[in-house]
């Protein structure tokens, strides 16, 4: 009887040990492939980082590049260039902004437009640009839209209809 205990009892510990082990392996896993790999969400945010960095510098025509195709055909590059320095350097009388950007949020079935063709899976940011301007300090808020085409992160804006109040 006791030499059935003892057996019991090495059985026992040595189960525990083991699933003790398989935890430890486990959570080593999960945290490897937290370090290793970058979720989607936060490639998201370094994508719109770049384009606004780029917009920062007052290299329109580089974050013009980071468009997705749908935003490529509401604006020619040229146009784009020259409004967004128009706007924002001469109008208002600045030559660059800080920005934040705020977390990612996963999104389904959006559309740039109402009759423009679903996206899939977004990413929304809201980005904050705060300026100094000649016309005194001004924070412009938007929500900003992320998506990959093509396997390359592309940034969208959103148009919809303006509501009725």
């Amino acid at each position: 009887m006791l030499l059935r205990r003892r057996a019991a009892s090495a059985f026992v510990r040595k189960l525990l040990y083991f699933a003790i082990l398989c935890g430890l392996l486990w959570l080593l896993w999960m945290g490897l492939r937290g370090v290793m790999s970058t979720g989607e969400g936060d490639q998201a945010v370094e994508a719109l980082n770049e384009f606004y960095t780029m917009e920062q510098s007052g290299n329109f025509g580089g974050s013009w590049e980071l468009f997705h195709s749908q935003m490529k055909k509401k604006f020619e590059k040229s146009t784009y260039v020259q409004q967004r320095a128009h706007v924002f350097m001469q109008d208002m009388g600045t030559d660059t902004f800080t920005f934040e950007l705020g977390e990612p949020q996963a999104e389904y079935d959006i559309r740039t437009d109402p009759n423009g063709e679903d996206l899939g899976k977004v990413y929304r940011i809201t980005v904050t640009q705060h300026y100094k301007t000649r016309f005194g300090n001004f924070d412009i808020v938007q929500p900003c839209y992320v998506t990959q085409e093509d396997e390359e992160w592309r940034v969208l804006w959103i148009y919809k209809e303006k509501e009725q109040t």
